[in-house]
């Protein structure tokens, strides 16, 4: 069905999705370096993803719905670590130890689940 939709709107889909993850994700971590590596990371092996694509032979429109969807994913599983990550970064920030801290158990597999149900979603969705 996504994989279907023409090409200029799947790109669109890819952009949108890695900027909402790195507007998110860079107000939870909000330490520069992360503002500016995160999106270039993305970026960088979404391109990776693109190339890869071309020469294996798999269809561009299901790699880049994955892509998005796998954004999505990972920015829904670590909603409920939000805190966590401020945190942890006013604790470093402030000279103190956070070797002691932990993410719980439960946001691991929050994490895990979403990320899965979402690539899954994305999955039936491109058939």
């Amino acid at each position: 069905m996504l994989a279907s939709v023409p090409i200029g709107w799947l790109w669109l889909l890819a952009a949108a999705s890695t900027a909402l993850s790195s507007f998110l994700l860079g107000s939870w971590i909000p330490l520069r370096k992360f503002r500016i590596a995160y999106p270039v990371i993305m970026v960088v092996g979404g391109a990776v993803l693109v190339v890869v694509c071309r020469l294996k032979g798999i269809d561009l429109n299901a790699a880049l719905v994955m892509y998005s969807f796998a954004h999505i994913g990972l920015t829904l599983g670590l909603l409920p670590q939000r805190k966590l990550f401020k945190e942890v970064l006013e604790r470093w920030r402030r000279g103190e130890t956070t070797d002691h801290i932990k993410i719980p158990r439960r946001h691991q597999v929050f994490l895990a689940v979403s990320v899965v149900a979402v690539l899954l979603a994305g999955f039936a969705l491109t058939r």
